[in-house]
């Protein structure tokens, strides 16, 4: 019976599935991440492993079980070659130390490019700045490189790297293209972009992660201490969960509420560019023989998504609990907010906290609240926090369809993930964007795609999802009202220049203001 692994920011989770594709074993375990100065976010490998190795023993199923694995993406590290000992922490997504190469004139000033190749803008949250920097900090990684002694890749690299006990280095297209190192239309690593990085040892190095589609045409056998498994296909966190949630028709959208929350829209083998948004690679499969490529080996096909990424979404609430003081656990979120709505002052809030994501891309952005105040509660603010999860989704959706030139269409929104507990974000999503949200009885669904992912299926085919008791959320207020309230919230966080925040290091006096409200409200 198929596993499905999902390593993802917060916790590590297994689910097994039975015949019908219904979960019938769950398990779950934190992961702690470890955050520094300069929007360092790592997490520490051994752990990881350790972790792993427990949900896949938790998971049952048996030897030579089929096994699906979905990663947090852009997360990447070095390891020995000869013992697998880490050399490096694992670079999370969120961790923004790359900056400053992102920001030099050479690599801004070839972003339109970077974006035509990869599908990707340039940012920090991707792996290859992480990867540059890593050679430049760390003594001797280069020369263990240049050497065949050290090893790179992504959580999913290193994880079946080590459950195959060395014999498997491969990485799959979904997590290659977040490292902004691949050539999206080839399929191919491109040895242009190694050399804008400066990571040309890396692309000379005596390996390279060997790429494979998500979806294996033969599984790889991982023969480990642990467990013997048969892997059938390693991708995405977020494109397991869109095609384990059954969304596969056109313009079918998917928000995913997690550590941050990630708006996706299915274009099929369509490849869309649209401004200020990501083009996705959705799945791959190997295909037909290409004219290019050497007799027997096939070219690979694929599917995408057009996506938009909330950086914050279970962090920014974090964030304000911290310094709110607050400790408010998320089953009892909804009926906190609910308290004394009759005197809650209108604030705004820009969740900002791991810089800004689409469509501004804005690395250097900062959360901040804004709007009335003047004695705001820790629930007028907590409440902003929350809303503002919802009105940044809906500014992502809005930037594609306005790109697109057609209004969005009535089909109801499916969500997933951790946050989609909290009831007042759903009814805030549904009034916002004028569409029902619907809500997949699956609170796991990356782990449960991965393991509908992981069984073998033709080349071009997507395993079918599994119907589920679903939860329909409608709107409750007018266009008119749900208008307002998003032109009210951008012009609060953003002021007279849509889309730009003040530089962190002057803060303006709405800046000031808001920090001695939070102040005088963690007091209350």
């Amino acid at each position: 019976m198929p596993i499905g692994l999902d390593v993802g920011s917060s916790s590590i989770k297994t689910v097994r599935i039975g015949p019908s594709g219904r979960v019938i074993a769950i398990a779950r375990r934190s992961l702690a991440s470890h955050r520094g100065r300069g929007g360092r976010v790592e997490l520490d490998p051994r752990v990881l492993l350790s972790a792993v190795k427990a949900m896949l023993g938790a998971a049952g199923g048996g030897s030579g079980a089929w096994l699906g694995i979905a990663t947090q993406r852009s997360t990447v590290l070095f390891w020995d070659r000869d013992t697998g000992r880490p050399l490096t922490p694992a670079y999370s997504w969120q961790d923004r130390r790359g900056a400053e190469l992102c920001g030099s004139p050479v690599l801004r000033g070839l972003g339109g490019w970077i974006r035509e190749r990869t599908g990707l803008r340039l940012s920090p949250h991707y792996s290859a700045s992480k990867l540059a920097w890593a050679l430049k900090h760390h003594p001797g990684l280069r020369r263990r490189i240049v050497a065949g002694r050290a090893l790179w890749g992504t959580l999913g690299t290193f994880l079946v790297w080590h459950m195959s006990a060395g014999s498997a280095y491969v990485i799959d297209h979904a997590n290659a293209q977040r490292t902004l190192l691949l050539d999206l239309d080839a399929l191919d690593w491109d040895p242009s972009l190694f050399h804008l990085f400066g990571l040309d040892a890396l692309f000379d190095a005596p390996a390279l992660p060997e790429l494979v589609p998500t979806f294996a045409s033969k599984p790889i056998l991982l023969e480990s201490a642990w467990r013997r498994l048969r892997l059938g296909t390693i991708t995405g966190d977020q494109q397991a969960a869109m095609l384990g949630l059954g969304c596969r028709r056109p313009d079918d959208v998917v928000i995913n509420y997690g550590t941050g929350a990630f708006v996706l829209e299915y274009t099929g083998a369509k490849k869309e560019s649209v401004a200020g948004l990501l083009t996705t690679l959705l799945a791959s499969w190997h295909g037909a023989q290409s004219l290019h490529a050497p007799v027997g080996v096939p070219k690979p096909t694929a599917i995408y998504a057009v996506e938009g990424a909330v950086n914050a979404a279970a962090t920014a609430l974090e964030w304000a609990q911290r310094r709110l003081g607050l400790r408010v656990p998320m089953e009892a979120l909804d009926a906190y907010l609910d308290e004394g709505t009759g005197h809650r002052r209108r604030v705004h809030f820009l969740p900002a906290v791991a810089g800004l994501g689409a469509p501004h891309w804005e690395a250097s952005a900062r959360p901040r609240f804004a709007g009335a105040l003047s004695g705001a509660s820790p629930r007028d603010l907590l409440l902003a926090v929350v809303e503002s999860i919802a009105l940044r989704c809906t500014e992502i959706l809005r930037a594609g369809h306005r790109a697109a030139r057609h209004r969005m269409p009535g089909r109801p929104i499916v969500v997933a993930g951790g946050l989609t507990r909290c009831r007042t974000l759903l009814q805030a999503q549904a009034d916002l964007l004028q569409r029902p949200v619907l809500l997949r009885d699956s609170s796991d669904a990356t782990a449960h795609g991965a393991a509908l992912m992981a069984r073998p299926v033709p080349a071009g085919k997507i395993p079918a999802g599994v119907a589920s008791e679903d939860l329909l959320i409608r709107p409750r207020v007018s266009r008119d009202e749900a208008e307002a309230r998003f032109e009210a919230w951008k012009r609060a966080v953003y002021g007279p220049r849509e889309g730009r925040t003040e530089h962190p290091s002057r803060p303006t006096p709405a800046g000031r203001a808001a920090s001695r409200s939070v102040n005088a409200a963690r007091r209350r």
